[in-house]
């Protein structure tokens, strides 16, 4: 983790001298980031459409089989070990995602250049904390739209990321705020992206609930 944090403390510096704007220097490392765990991502996206339509599938065969409990979950257990459907996969993902939001913070404790935002003006320097509190809530709001989905109904979902926000957030270097926010909106586009009919099918190689169950 000191290498990560080295390596993101020396680009930040970096982009705060080149940019001067800690804002849009935070948020450029943060695309960095996105784009150097991009294939993490697609692999995220593809387990949770996949997961999404297992549910639809048992669905489709609860119906086939009149809600013979012990056929519907002999036969989903075959769809999801034939398109290796692992949910636990989301957590291990944000897992391996943590260390680096840990070091970005040990990076910005180390950076020693006093720049302020025109973006964000009422903070004058990274290492604050936003006493406003406005960059820690529009954190949350943003970390819960770039959960949502048509299919993700789950109150518990939209009001947790908001209380990180709050809770987390309320206190910590506001250049935290401006990753977190920053990586919402860049996963939001992600998510937009992978739940087009045409990208599930032809790149991520998403079959339909039906499909799934016609494949048995």
């Amino acid at each position: 983790m000191n290498m990560i944090s080295t390596v993101l403390s020396q680009l930040l510096a970096f982009l705060v001298s080149t940019t001067g704007d800690w804002f849009i220097a935070v948020a450029l490392i943060t695309l960095g980031i996105k784009l150097l765990l991009f294939p993490l991502s697609i692999k995220q996206q593809k387990v949770q459409l996949l997961t999404a339509n297992l549910t639809k599938a048992r669905t489709i065969l609860s119906g086939k089989f009149h809600n013979q409990i012990k056929k519907v979950n002999s036969e989903s257990m075959k769809i999801a070990s034939k398109y290796k459907i692992n949910p636990l996969f989301t957590f291990a993902t944000l897992i391996i995602q943590a260390p680096v939001f840990f070091s970005l913070y040990v990076a910005i404790t180390h950076l020693s250049i006093p720049v302020g935002s025109i973006l964000i003006p009422w903070v004058s320097d990274l290492h604050m904390a936003d006493h406003l509190h406005i960059l820690p809530v529009i954190a949350g709001l943003l970390q819960t739209l770039s959960v949502f989905t048509a299919e993700n109904k789950n109150l518990l979902m939209f009001i947790f990321p908001v209380a990180i926000g709050v809770v987390f957030l309320w206190k910590a270097p506001v250049a935290l705020s401006a990753y977190w926010i920053a990586n919402s909106v860049l996963r939001f586009v992600e998510v937009q992206i992978f739940h087009l009919g045409p990208i599930q099918r032809k790149y991520l190689n998403i079959p339909s609930p039906e499909e799934m169950v016609q494949r048995l």
